[in-house]
């Protein structure tokens, strides 16, 4: 298999809730732990600051926090890497801001409370999307001669 596709993608996890970083958290690592790089935040300025000085490749989020919300933090992230897939957690959230969400790039989004099962097919498919847009801009580099 490619080299490319096979490098370890980095999770951030973003939530005010510490319950729901701990558990989502714990769900990604116990799963997908030796493939992922996990890093999780309650803060969202601290995510920022973290996604500033790392490549971010997913990104899940609560969509509704105080200070910097979710779309904040979405739009963050796709300044810096075009390809960050982020999936959206919420609890309640109206049904404008989930179509705003998915007008600004967000791959899918999750029901709070998270179900496991559901989380670890969501990430699956991301990390599936990462990987091939990897491979894919390798090539486009490789052919280009970069």
């Amino acid at each position: 298999m490619n080299r490319v596709a096979e490098h370890r993608l980095n999770v951030v996890v973003v939530d005010d809730d510490s319950s729901i970083t701990r558990l989502v958290t714990h769900i990604i690592q116990k799963a997908k732990g030796d493939t992922v790089n996990i890093v999780s935040f309650e803060e969202p300025r601290k995510a920022i600051a973290w996604i500033d000085e790392h490549c971010c490749d997913i990104l899940l989020s609560d969509i509704e926090m105080p200070d910097i919300d979710g779309l904040e933090m979405l739009r963050i992230a796709k300044r810096r890497n075009a390809w960050t897939q982020v999936i959206f957690m919420t609890a309640h959230s109206t049904r404008d801001r989930i179509a705003e969400a998915i007008e600004l790039g967000a791959s899918d989004y999750l029901i709070k409370p998270i179900d496991k099962k559901e989380l670890l097919e969501v990430l699956e498919h991301d990390c599936s999307r990462v990987k091939r847009w990897r491979v894919a801009l390798s090539g486009t580099l490789h052919a280009a001669g970069g």
